[in-house]
């Protein structure tokens, strides 16, 4: 073991060596990215420097999860606003787009990463080139096998993330996608590379699926146990496991509304109804609904090795800079990510009924009372603890005192024949104290009423020991095996409504409901709401994105599903506001849903046109080949 240690020791700084003269070769967007002459080909025939290309496809990975600019994508939705007005993404969710300025714009890193990869499978390919094990052939194919089925997952994993971002309709109504490129582009080849299209949206999905295919035949299905090679040492790099969600995650993007029109998609949505299935009986999944503890403090004092299972890729990083941009200001955060009272008013009650329901028994005025245990997975709310045993969070605007400005002390009979003393208040004012989380206390104080919980820390004394800072540790989940569920879910109320099972399938979009919203709300056997909703496939659609939009809250999902969906993109983020008199009773503004009157409105979303469902490509790029069709609008 001490041997193998010392080998990743020098595999580590050769890699970090071969990485720095070619990324001062890299060019950017689409031209090659070529060689350094001071390159050596006797650099690849150590695994080090060669490993490190694939560890740079890695790399271009974000490993925190409010990447964008350092905030959440779900701040350019309706689901929540972020307190820096200067933010990229604040930009984004007033419209603020375009195809020199993209604020979540990934092409650079996408195609450097497929050149990454693409020079690790030409360079790893030959077994006479480049030798893993020295002295122990067994494991030299083992190690081979896994890298090079690692590297076919990491092009899906990027192309996906192409497709995501870049993936459209353009003005003559062709579907497409991105440029594929399957190979290292050199010098030589860069004039020819200019001149390439788009693939077809369908290629596109067809080559994600074909990669994912590669992979799993050449992964794991999962890391565990104490294997040199296949143990838990690797949880966190591409497995099986995960190739098979990513193939139902694309197969249901290629389904999806804003990339078919009014094309009959039935094969498309039978497709990833089958795939879903696929990745829940091939990859061994069970629904689990998420923690507090997991959301919060997923691995407390037990490594970056321990992963919960749903986490089927992931990223990991241990500090305090997701606290520190988001815990309340009173607990030295910064409050910069604020959920809306839209995705608050989206949680069911614990009885399963939305709360605009009159058999919910919501109340505006006790808002939090009776819900769904999600809420409080998600956001921090007035008077809920903002650190174990901490002090409850308030955001109360007003707390009315009353001072006595001057008055005067006189005696009087009680009628009895008892003298008693008696203040009679000459003057009097009232001045009003902001809550301690509340905007009128300090600027950075939350826009909505409520503070981000799903990811920060719970720990007391997270940020306010000035001799002492604590870290945490944080799971990014890239991909969750959830994910397969709901996409099978949606996929077979397309097929054959919310009861129907489809061919190859041995759930219906029921039996998912049911199973999720019995786990995650604590409801039982017993969903009346949910079988109300089973004589419409609309109805079910629905009660599907929304139970989605729950489940993947602040996971980046919320933007790219409202857009695949073809669901409005200008709704209005609203917040609350809370009053609290002076004998300490509460009054809430704009926590009833049936009340329009009493909204309290923070910030519009200034998605006016259709081309906002899709995302212009890169400026630099359109310029350098003009064979590049753009989407629509743009």
């Amino acid at each position: 073991m001490k041997k193998k240690n010392k080998m990743n020791k020098i595999r580590y700084i050769l890699g970090l060596l071969t990485v720095v003269y070619l990324l001062c070769a890299c060019e950017d967007n689409l031209e090659p990215k070529v060689m350094s002459p001071y390159g050596d080909e006797y650099a690849y025939t150590l695994p080090g420097p060669v490993e490190g290309f694939l560890t740079n496809a890695y790399g271009a990975i974000p490993s925190q999860i409010d990447h964008y600019g350092s905030d959440f994508l779900d701040a350019a939705t309706g689901d929540a606003v972020t307190n820096q007005y200067g933010s990229s993404v604040y930009a984004l969710g007033n419209g603020k787009m375009s195809s020199t300025s993209n604020p979540i714009g990934i092409w650079d890193a996408a195609y450097s990463s497929f050149q990454w990869i693409h020079l690790f499978q030409e360079k790893s390919a030959d077994t006479a080139t480049v030798k893993w094990w020295i002295a122990n052939d067994e494991n030299d194919v083992i190690e081979r096998t896994r890298l090079i089925g690692e590297s076919y997952f990491l092009r899906a994993y990027w192309g996906m993330e192409l497709l995501k971002v870049y993936g459209g309709v353009t003005e003559s109504g062709e579907v497409l996608g991105y440029p594929i490129v399957t190979k290292f582009v050199t010098e030589d080849q860069k004039d020819e590379f200019l001149h390439v299209t788009r693939n077809t949206y369908e290629e596109c999905v067809q080559q994600i699926l074909d990669d994912c295919d590669s992979a799993i035949a050449l992964l794991p299905l999962e890391y565990s146990g104490d294997d040199l090679l296949l143990g838990k040492a690797y949880i966190g790099r591409a497995s099986a496991s995960a190739a098979y969600v990513l193939k139902s995650r694309v197969a249901t993007f290629a389904a999806s509304p804003a990339y078919n029109g009014n094309v009959d998609v039935q094969e498309k949505w039978e497709r990833a109804a089958l795939l879903s299935q696929e990745a829940i009986d091939k990859a061994n999944l069970s629904y689990t609904a998420l923690s507090y503890e997991a959301v919060t403090n997923p691995t407390p004092d037990k490594g970056s090795l321990t992963t919960p299972q749903d986490y089927l890729f992931r990223r990991y990083h241990n500090n305090n800079s997701l606290e520190n941009r988001n815990l309340p200001p009173a607990f030295w955060g910064n409050g910069r990510t604020n959920p809306s009272q839209n995705l608050v008013d989206a949680f069911p009650m614990a009885n399963g009924y939305p709360i605009t329901d009159p058999a919910s028994g919501y109340d505006p005025q006790n808002p939090f009372t009776g819900r769904d245990p999600r809420l409080d997975n998600t956001v921090i709310y007035n008077g809920a603890s903002v650190e174990i045993n901490g002090r409850g969070l308030e955001v109360a605007e007003v707390v009315a005192e009353y001072i006595v400005l001057d008055a005067d002390t006189t005696e009087v009979d009680d009628g009895t024949g008892n003298m008693v003393e008696v203040v009679d208040i000459i003057s009097d004012t009232v001045i009003y104290r902001a809550g301690l989380d509340s905007e009128a206390y300090d600027y950075r104080g939350t826009r909505t009423g409520y503070y981000l919980r799903k990811w920060i820390s719970t720990k007391a004394d997270m940020l306010t020991n000035v001799n002492q800072k604590l870290n945490s540790e944080h799971m990014f989940p890239i991909i969750r095996g959830a994910e397969a569920f709901f996409n099978l879910a949606e996929a077979s109320n397309e097929v054959v409504g919310p009861s129907g099972i489809v061919p190859g399938c041995s759930l219906s979009a029921y039996d998912i409901m049911k199973d999720i919203r019995s786990k995650s709300i604590g409801l039982g056997a017993t969903d009346p709401y949910l079988d109300s909703q089973l004589g419409s496939a609309d109805d079910m659609r629905a009660l599907i994105q929304n139970e989605s939009r729950l489940e993947f809250a602040f996971e980046n999902h919320r933007y790219f599903d409202l857009r695949r969906w073809m669901l409005p993109l200008d709704e209005t983020v609203r917040g609350m506001i809370v009053n609290q008199d002076e004998s300490g009773n509460l009054n809430y503004e704009g926590t009833d849903p049936t009340d329009p009157s009493g909204f309290v409105d923070i910030e519009e979303r200034s998605f006016d046109s259709d081309r906002y469902y899709y995302h212009p490509l890169p400026y630099d790029e359109m310029v350098k080949n003009p064979n590049l069709e753009n989407n629509k609008g743009w």
